[in-house]
């Protein structure tokens, strides 16, 4: 607290104080309702116990008055109209008869009128009891009731029914005392109905002050303990148990402060018998009976034991039971919160207690206010985190629903996947912004088809879990404990317990969710795991399709605030499963067949075009061959190409390719090897071969020269083939690209004359930029 505010003492009027800052006013304000507070307290203390002794005195005295008053002229009208020798006469018989009656019946009138007074009692203690009467009037009709008893069963013989009564009493004497204990144990008890309760408790069963007050604490910490043993799922329960810990210390408070021992007090000033409350009771009939019963009973006088402790040790006692109490509190709002698992209302929960136990601190004497939040906070925070883990650990169901659907794949009929252009797509209805249309040309591409929406919809319900409960703990962020909150008195609560409630709780919470998703998802991926584990030998391309759906469809709504950036949902197998799709496409792709026959002319030769004619444009065979792999790659169903699996066929695709234009271009060297041998044999045999028809030798050489020319063609066109393909097939942060080494081997095959064919690369790469929508499957991720 700042030590620049102004001393309330010096403040000559309110308008003083606001000239200050609205902290400071707030802190002076506090500051007079402590001095307030603390002279109430000495006014009491220096006033309370004379006061009462005061107005009793006054009252006799007055009574007194009155008396003398009535008597005196009472004495003085029998003055005027007494006759001595009437009266003296009478007095002399009326003396006889009482000798000779109190001789002959004394005993037997006062044994009957003693047990008449004792079975009046019963009734009149039975009669308070039914109609919920005073419990304190009821303790003292059980004092003077165990008093004649005591009286009766000393006389010989023992009276009949004495027994019968006292077992009645006795019984009475129990429900007296569960009556206690249950206004004791109420909430709305108030501090002055416990302090009657507890003096009716000390004459039942002649304990103490400082007994009953602990018989209270102990009552109150028993109904706390059954509170929370209730199973209420509103919570009023626990805010019910709270409620009670902290109406305890208060009253506790006020029974330590002399109250409870000044009501103590008054039950000692006179014989029981001579109450009032007793003698206004006319079914008892003290006037008639009372004037036979025993001396020791009609001048007994409860003797209660007070204890009177100073402020200090007052203190101690309070914050020991506090402590004590809080503890049971704990404990058994931690087996109580077991059964909740809505995480929404517990943190509801939370608020409200919380809110209760911040809106009376300041008035509440406990061991310690910061250790009773830290508990609190503890207690809740420990069982939503656990909330938290359960809701995350929920994902391992959607993953065993995978593995079963992997198991039984064999022995039940799967759905084709649908394309987008069938024609239930045109018959779809576009009304209301056309939503079910764009719904369905979603699911088409992602893939999203029955199988894979329902084994989905698990995953789906725990994604909202998991993000609803995400809101509620942002929410707990904005909550406004400043309108709340109102500084303590003590050095232990000199804490920013804003900061508490609204930084470090959710931070908490924040923290154990992101761990048990984290946790929840490596399961998943263990799931996951053994699943591909058991794809057996059929359907193998199926289940991995089916499987790398759920994988992208999963990354694609991953919890992103809980995860790392970086994280990749099973990448352990995407990479085998892509293998699989990659295999069945070349599986089911035709291979590639660029070489015709050296003695037929090149398809599409007549459209080369510059100076030197070269080719602008790829081989039918190579078009079909993409439009092939497209087709396959389409056959094996909508949401598996992306770009990381385009990149995995490519790869595969291009070491399929090289090795077979390779074994081409060892075809076209051996073809190259023979025309070049056959060329070198007629130049040898020219000698012995002169006599040769001319037309035949002009004929074999232009057979030779075409062969020749078409080979360099094949070449030719060979290259502009793999160029493209090269493009076409072209991986991102590929280390080696095998279809660059092909066309270096076969630009080191071509003539030197032909060395403009090196444009080609340009012209092929131009090509491709005009023809890949063709092939849109493979034109995912080829940009570079």
């Amino acid at each position: 607290m700042a030590s620049d505010g102004p001393d309330p003492q010096n403040l000559k009027s309110w308008q003083d104080a606001f000239q200050y800052p609205i902290p400071t006013v707030r802190r002076v304000e506090q500051e007079l309702r402590r001095d307030i507070a603390s002279s109430k307290e000495k006014l009491r203390a220096l006033v309370g116990t004379r006061y009462r002794e005061l107005v009793g005195t006054a009252e006799t005295i007055v009574s007194m008055n009155r008396v003398m008053q009535e008597v005196d002229t009472t004495l003085a009208d029998i003055g005027r109209r007494c006759n001595p020798r009437l009266t003296e006469k009478k007095s002399t018989h009326f003396s006889q008869i009482k000798g000779d009656v109190h001789d002959r019946d004394a005993g037997k009138r006062a044994i009957g009128a003693q047990l008449a007074l004792l079975h009046r009692c019963e009734t009149a203690i039975s009669r308070l009891l039914r109609r919920r009467g005073s419990l304190l009037l009821g303790a003292k009709l059980v004092v003077i009731s165990r008093l004649l008893h005591k009286a009766l069963s000393q006389q010989k013989p023992v009276p009949p029914f004495l027994e019968s009564l006292r077992n009645q009493i006795a019984s009475l004497r129990q429900t007296l005392l569960r009556r206690i204990n249950k206004c004791l144990g109420s909430a709305s008890s108030t501090a002055d109905d416990i302090i009657e309760v507890l003096a009716s408790y000390c004459l039942a069963t002649s304990s103490s002050s400082e007994d009953a007050v602990r018989h209270f604490h102990r009552v109150r910490e028993e109904v706390i303990e059954s509170q929370l043993g209730l199973q209420d799922t509103s919570g009023e329960n626990i805010l019910k148990a709270l409620g009670l810990y902290l109406s305890t210390l208060q009253i506790s408070k006020i029974l330590l402060s002399r109250r409870l021992s000044d009501v103590l007090g008054k039950l000692k000033a006179r014989p029981i018998l001579t109450d009032p409350e007793i003698r206004k009771l006319d079914d008892l009939g003290i006037d008639v009976l009372g004037r036979w019963v025993p001396p020791d009973v009609s001048n007994f006088t409860p003797w209660i034991k007070l204890s009177e402790l100073p402020k200090s040790d007052a203190e101690k006692t309070l914050k020991k039971w506090s402590k004590q109490a809080f503890e049971k509190f704990v404990q058994c709002c931690q087996k109580n919160l077991t059964n909740w698992l809505d995480f929404a209302n517990l943190l509801s929960l939370r608020e409200k207690a919380l809110d209760f136990w911040l809106r009376s601190w300041t008035l509440t004497v406990t061991h310690s206010p910061l250790q009773v939040l830290e508990d609190l906070r503890g207690v809740f925070n420990d069982r939503l985190a656990t909330l938290l883990s359960d809701q995350a650990k929920s994902l391992v169901n959607f993953g065993q629903d995978v593995a079963f659907k992997i198991s039984s794949w064999d022995n039940i009929d799967h759905v084709t996947s649908q394309s987008l252009w069938d024609y239930e797509m045109i018959a779809l209805d576009y009304s209301h912004g056309a939503g079910a249309f764009k719904t369905a040309i979603a699911d088409r591409l992602l893939g999203r088809d029955e199988e894979v929406s329902d084994m989905l919809k698990r995953y789906q319900t725990w994604l909202m879990s998991i993000e609803k409960s995400q809101e509620s703990i942002d929410e707990l962020r904005q909550s406004r404990w400043h309108d709340i909150i109102e500084e303590g008195e003590g050095e232990e609560v000199d804490i920013d317990v804003t900061a508490t409630l609204n930084e470090d709780d959710p931070r908490l919470l924040q923290e154990a969710l992101k761990v048990a998703v984290e946790e929840a998802f490596g399961s998943l991926e263990s799931s996951f795991t053994v699943a591909f584990k058991t794809f057996g030998g059929l359907n193998k391309v199926g289940k991995a399709a089916f499987v790398l759906r759920l994988i992208r469809l999963v990354r694609r709504d991953l919890p992103t605030k809980l995860i790392a950036e970086d994280y990749a949902f099973s990448k352990g197998i995407v990479p085998q499963l892509q293998e699989m799709l990659a295999a069945e496409v070349v599986t089911h792709t035709p291979s590639l067949k660029l070489l015709g026959k050296p003695d037929s002319r090149l398809p599409g030769r007549s459209l080369w075009e510059g100076d030197p004619e070269l080719p602008v444009q790829p081989s039918p065979s190579t078009f079909k061959f993409l439009r092939r792999i497209v087709g396959a790659m389409d056959r094996c169903g909508q949401g598996l190409w992306d770009v990381s699996t385009v990149q995995y066929l490519k790869r595969t695709l291009q070491g399929e390719l090289s090795k077979t234009i390779t074994s081409d271009i060892e075809t076209l060297g051996s073809c190259d090897a023979k025309m070049s041998k056959g060329s070198a044999e007629p130049e040898g045999k020219q000698a012995s071969d002169g006599q040769e028809d001319k037309h035949g030798e002009d004929g074999q050489r232009s057979e030779e020269a075409t062969k020749s020319r078409n080979l360099q063609d094949m070449k030719l066109q060979l290259y502009f083939d793999m160029a493209y393909l090269r493009h076409a097939l072209r991986a991102k942060d590929s280390e080696h690209d095998p279809l660059t080494d092909v066309l270096e081997t076969l630009l080191s095959g071509l003539e030197p004359a032909d060395k403009a064919a090196k444009s080609m690369g340009h012209s092929a790469s131009e090509y491709w930029k005009r023809t890949q929508l063709l092939f849109g499957l493979l034109a995912i991720g080829g940009e570079q």
